[in-house]
């Protein structure tokens, strides 16, 4: 059973903020190059929409395949134009804009090879970046402790950066490269379980309900016992870019 991002968009912001250790990777690629027309693919509620136009700031498309995230986005004041659609089938004319982002967003594209090629048919000399979580951090995670299936999940959505990385180049791209960015520790208190409580992540809502209650009981014991975990939480995810040239020499 998969999340319903249409119920869970009024809430969505709660707990989930634009921007993050992927952001300066983003606008390095964007610089990288000259983009002035730019698609966001999955856009969500615009959180990342609104951070890379403060970074970055451009002629930016946030393209969503959920009516109700897309609402939520519309009513920020965020300079932006809006796309309901998928990022197999983008309603935008060949070599129409220079770069494309996602965040946390492929993993739920099964069909890779036509993202990358409806992407490299829409970039006119440009380049696309993907973020996402890669296999070795969803192994490490401080929440395998508590919900056993928690990798099992996560390594069964997230495509291998190899994997991407192969759609690319397929597609055409070139010059394609993988970073892995993290962020600054966060200790894992009160404050986190209750993040975790509202499954700010949407593997917690995939988990079995007698795993998610039974480990979320389990993880706010520990808590309470010292405060917080010994182990801190540590986000890492990985940047796939790679450039597209649309006119051949």
């Amino acid at each position: 059973m998969g999340v319903d991002y249409d119920q869970i968009a009024p809430n969505y912001d709660r707990h989930r903020h634009g921007g993050g250790p992927y952001l300066d990777s983003l606008v390095e690629a964007a610089t990288g190059v000259g983009a002035r027309r730019v698609l966001e693919l999955g856009a969500g509620t615009g959180a990342n929409t609104a951070a890379f136009l403060d970074a970055y700031p451009c002629w930016l498309i946030g393209l969503e395949h959920s009516r109700g995230m897309l609402e939520q986005a519309k009513g920020k004041q965020i300079s932006a134009k809006w796309l309901h659609a998928s990022g197999t089938n983008i309603p935008l004319l060949n070599a129409s804009v220079d770069f494309i982002f996602a965040c946390y967003v492929i993993h739920h594209i099964h069909d890779l090879a036509g993202l990358m090629r409806e992407c490299a048919r829409v970039i006119e000399n440009g380049a696309a970046a993907f973020v996402t979580c890669p296999h070795d951090f969803i192994e490490r995670h401080p929440a395998n402790q508590y919900f056993p299936s928690f990798a099992r999940i996560d390594k069964s959505r997230f495509q291998p950066l190899s994997e991407i990385a192969d759609a690319m180049r397929a597609a055409g791209f070139q010059d394609i490269r993988e970073k892995a960015v993290t962020a600054a520790p966060v200790h894992i208190d009160h404050a986190y379980v209750e993040r975790v409580a509202s499954q700010f992540i949407s593997t917690y809502a995939l988990l079995p309900q007698d795993e998610f209650q039974s480990g979320l009981a389990k993880m706010r014991e520990d808590v309470e016992a010292k405060g917080r975990l010994d182990i801190d939480m540590v986000w890492e995810c990985a940047i796939v870019w790679g450039t597209f040239t649309s006119r051949q020499a």
